[in-house]
C-alpha cells in the first residue's frame, strides 16, 4: 500500500513538474529573459503590471487557462528570473519592452500570439498590438491603462479620495520608519488600500499576497520616465483588427472612461464588468474574475 501511495505521489509530482517548465530565450540585444510555460494549445503570453511587478503572482491565471492553452508567464526585463540584465534607460523603455515580446514570439515559433495583461501589462499588450498588429490573435486587458497617459490625474485623485484618514496616518507613520522588511511591507499595504473596493478585505489580502511579492522599483521608475515621453498609442492602436476583451472592475482606481477610449480605437472590443471589486479582481472577487477570464478566451482555440 505504501509503495502504491509513493508511486501515486511521485507520478503527481512528475506531472506537475512537466506541466510547469521554466525556460529562457535570447533577445535581439543578447540578454537572457525567462518565462514559465504551463499547459498546451494556442499560446497566451501573460503580462504582469507595475511597471516592475514580478509575474509569479499571476501563476493562478496560467493554471486556470492551461487546460486549453499554452500559457507563457513572462518575466519582464529586469524583474524576477529576468533580473540578471543591464538595467538603465537604454534597456528599460517601451520600445525595448515591445521588442522583448516580439523576440519571445519568434523564440516560440508562432506566427500569432495572444496577450493577457493587467494594469501596465494591459498597456504593454496594447503597445505590442499597435506595433505588431498582424502578430496578435487576441488581447485580453484587465484593469488596463489607456492608450495614452491622460488617465493618470483622475487615477491619482481616486487614490487620494479612497485613502481613509487613519490609513493616511498609518502610511505616513510607516514611511518615516527605518527601512526593513516589515516597514516596507506596511508602506506597500497602506499605499495599495485605495486599490480595493473593500478596505478591510483588502488589508487581509495584502498581508497574505504581498508579503512575498517580487517588485523592482528601479525598473518601475525607469519605465515610467520613458512612458511619460513616449506612451501614446492613439495613432497606431486603430490598426489592430484582432479580438479584444476588456475586463474592468467597477470600482477600479483607473477611471472607467479609459475603457471607452480603448474601444474607440478598437471598436470590436468587448467590455466585461466585475462588480464590487477594485484594481485586483483576481484577489477581491475571484468568483467573478476567473469565469470571465476563461470566457474571454473561449473562442480562441
Amino acid at each position: 500500500m505504501k509503495s502504491i501511495l509513493f508511486l501515486f505521489f511521485y507520478m503527481l509530482v512528475s506531472v506537475q513538474m512537466i506541466a510547469q517548465q521554466i525556460k529562457s530565450f535570447k533577445t535581439s540585444d543578447g540578454e537572457s529573459l525567462f518565462y514559465t510555460q504551463t499547459g498546451s494549445g494556442p499560446v497566451i503570453v501573460i503580462l504582469s503590471g507595475g511597471p516592475g511587478a514580478g509575474a509569479n503572482s499571476l501563476q493562478p491565471w496560467a493554471d486556470t487557462l492551461s487546460k486549453k492553452f499554452e500559457c507563457i508567464l513572462f518575466e519582464q526585463r529586469g524583474i524576477g528570473l529576468s533580473s540578471n540584465v543591464k538595467v538603465d534607460s537604454t534597456t528599460i523603455n517601451l520600445h525595448r519592452a515591445v521588442l522583448d515580446i516580439e523576440d519571445l514570439r519568434k523564440h516560440l515559433g508562432k506566427e500569432q500570439i495572444s496577450l493577457c495583461g493587467i494594469s501596465w501589462g494591459g498597456g504593454l499588450a496594447q503597445a505590442y498590438a499597435s506595433y505588431y498588429p498582424s502578430n496578435v490573435k487576441e488581447i485580453v486587458l484587465i484593469c488596463p491603462m489607456g492608450p495614452d497617459l491622460t488617465f493618470l490625474p483622475a487615477m491619482e485623485d481616486n487614490k487620494t479620495m479612497r485613502l481613509y484618514p487613519n490609513e493616511r496616518d498609518s502610511l505616513l507613520y510607516w514611511s518615516k520608519q527605518p527601512s526593513s522588511k516589515n516597514s516596507n511591507l506596511k508602506q506597500l499595504i497602506f499605499s495599495q488600500l485605495p486599490y480595493f473596493f473593500d478596505h478591510e478585505k483588502g488589508y487581509a489580502i495584502l498581508q497574505k499576497e504581498f508579503s512575498n511579492i517580487v517588485f523592482n522599483f528601479k525598473v518601475g521608475e525607469l519605465m515610467w520616465k520613458d512612458l511619460n515621453k513616449t506612451y501614446n498609442l492613439n495613432s497606431l492602436l486603430i490598426n489592430y483588427k484582432g479580438k479584444c476583451v476588456i475586463i474592468k472592475p467597477r470600482q477600479d482606481v483607473i477611471p472607467e472612461e479609459t475603457v471607452y477610449k480603448i474601444k474607440e480605437l478598437i471598436p470590436q472590443s468587448k467590455i466585461v464588468m466585475i462588480e464590487r471589486s477594485g484594481h485586483y479582481p483576481q484577489l477581491e472577487n475571484p468568483e467573478a474574475f476567473y469565469p470571465a477570464l476563461k470566457m474571454a478566451f473561449s473562442d480562441n482555440q
